[in-house]
């Protein structure tokens, strides 16, 4: 395998004398029957797997064990979402020991080259002498797994009661002290956020002093970058100081449509403000020369704390240019609504240009659109269900924007792509088609939670949109199988509960 294949971090390191395989068939047919898969999930924007190049990954002990004792798999978790989703630990890295079938002996974040000799070398040496109990336990769990994913459940109707459960542990998790939800760390929760300004619309006024609270306690801290603009992905702090420095397009896009909305529903000038200089710093930093925009900037030890005239005079952190499909969806989505929310109609028509340009980039002769491309290359990994849906998302926002009457009709046949490629027999979405990637924990296909609420939500408001009764009933479905469910993700089912929502009141939700 070459070493053109993997990025490692920018700074001094050894991690590629580790003869790092690709994930997919040959490395677990490198595995055979007795060796143990090392994973690791990396991406280019986290300080943490940088750090894991540099130092754990850079010892000699460690690229010795690992060359001569396990198949090291080395995944990007950006191109890769399908592989990350199923193994992440709570974090990047992630690293994992797998059986050679892809089960789970261990797994941990960020671990020193000491920590990690040490894991390694207890697990393979309890392979070695338990093997047989071990592979006992993990069949039987196997056949648990298959038991429960061949089980039926009767779906029943949509009801509120979910939704209900899932705003009553967004109310228990508010921090009434510095806005947002839990302690420290703490994440941007733009969804939930956006559920607060809804029921706030309605008349819910605890629901609004929430979501105030939390948009005026992000800028009150340090989330916000005070020289080029945009927001870090989380503080390390509860009142939002000490952040990690990795920027997201991503994360920006959800904070643009909140400050936006929030701008609108209290006459708020600084919000507007905001999503202002946002735009710009994604315009000024991360716009492409095609008119789409890079990912991520990465974190910096030092770099972030320097003023204009120190950044100007220094190297600026890593911009992936790699090109990705949902990524660049999610901000034309929330450009176009922001756009809309703020009578700013210059941003729908860039936003409706950038889609164009996307769409003749990234999709595929059936419909469907590839998840990245790199600069000169041809677009990759065409089953994901994620970039289809985010594109189909961005073009509802248009259509909402009034960006133009083809925008419906084309959210139209996004739709019908999705349910021929992704649709699963009794309900809901799978996060992907089959492919090469088929092996170890994606031998199993699942129907994730976050991107069957979003697509319910698109189903919902192409309905209201075209008086369509089919999109309405596939929702209906979607929803009633998340219900079953919802209130264990807490927080993170905000986009279930706005779907819901806007299942039974649409019409003031946009």
């Amino acid at each position: 395998m070459s070493v053109q294949t993997f990025r490692y971090s920018p700074h001094a390191n050894r991690a590629n004398e580790i003869n790092w395989h690709e994930w997919g068939n040959a490395a677990f047919d490198a595995a055979g029957t007795d060796r143990l898969v090392f994973l690791h999930l990396t991406t280019v924007w986290s300080r943490q797997c940088q750090r894991m190049d540099e130092e754990a990954f850079s010892n000699p002990d460690v690229i010795a064990l690992l060359n001569g004792s396990v198949i090291p798999v080395r995944v990007d978790a950006d191109r890769l979402p399908h592989v990350q989703d199923r193994y992440i630990a709570g974090g990047w890295p992630t690293n994992a020991l797998l059986t050679p079938t892809g089960e789970v002996l261990w797994a941990a974040t960020y671990v020193t080259a000491d920590d990690l000799l040490r894991v390694c070398r207890d697990v393979l040496n309890a392979w070695s002498q338990r093997r047989e109990e071990l592979t006992t336990e993990i069949e039987r769990r196997r056949r648990a797994l298959e038991a429960a994913r061949g089980r039926h459940t009767p779906v029943g109707l949509v009801r509120r009661e979910p939704a209900d459960d899932v705003l009553n542990a967004i109310t228990q998790a508010f921090d009434r002290r510095n806005g947002g939800f839990g302690d420290a760390p703490k994440f941007v929760e733009a969804e939930a956020v956006e559920l607060l300004q809804v029921l706030g619309a309605g008349g819910d006024t605890e629901a609004m002093l929430m979501a105030t609270h939390t948009l005026d306690g992000m800028l009150a801290g340090e989330l916000q970058d005070p020289v080029d603009g945009g927001f870090f992905r989380y503080a390390l702090e509860c009142d939002w100081t000490r952040p990690r420095c990795e920027k997201l397009l991503s994360v920006n896009a959800g904070l643009i449509e909140v400050y936006a909305r929030g701008a609108v529903q209290q006459d708020r000038s600084d919000w507007r403000a905001v999503v202002e200089r946002t735009v710009t710093w994604a315009d000024t930093v991360m716009q492409r020369s095609d008119g789409l925009w890079n990912a991520s900037q990465a974190d910096h030890d030092t770099w972030y704390a320097l003023d204009a005239a120190g950044r100007a005079r220094t190297a600026p952190p890593r911009i992936d240019t790699t090109l990705y499909t949902n990524v660049n969806a999610r901000w034309i989505a929330a450009l176009a609504n922001a756009g809309r929310m703020l009578a700013c109609e210059e941003w729908v028509a860039r936003a409706a240009r950038a889609l164009d340009t996307l769409t003749s980039a990234m999709q595929t002769p059936e419909g469907v659109f590839a998840h990245y491309r790199v600069d000169g290359g041809e677009p990759q990994i065409d089953f994901l269900l994620i970039d289809t849906l985010a594109v189909a998302d961005a073009a509802m926002a248009l259509a909402e924007a009034d960006a133009g009457a083809e925008w419906v009709g084309r959210t139209r046949e996004l739709a019908r792509t999705l349910e021929r490629c992704f649709w699963a027999d009794d309900g809901g979405f799978w996060e992907r088609r089959r492919s090469p990637h088929d092996v170890g924990a994606l031998r199993y296909r699942e129907r994730p939670f976050e991107p069957n609420a979003l697509a319910a939500r698109l189903l919902v408001r192409l309905a209201n949109a075209t008086g369509e009764r089919g999109p309405r009933a596939r929702a209906e479905r979607v929803l009633a199988v998340l219900s079953q469910g919802a209130a264990r993700y807490g927080v993170a089912g905000a986009t279930f509960a706005l779907a819901v929502e806007e299942f039974f009141d649409g019409a003031r939700m946009r």
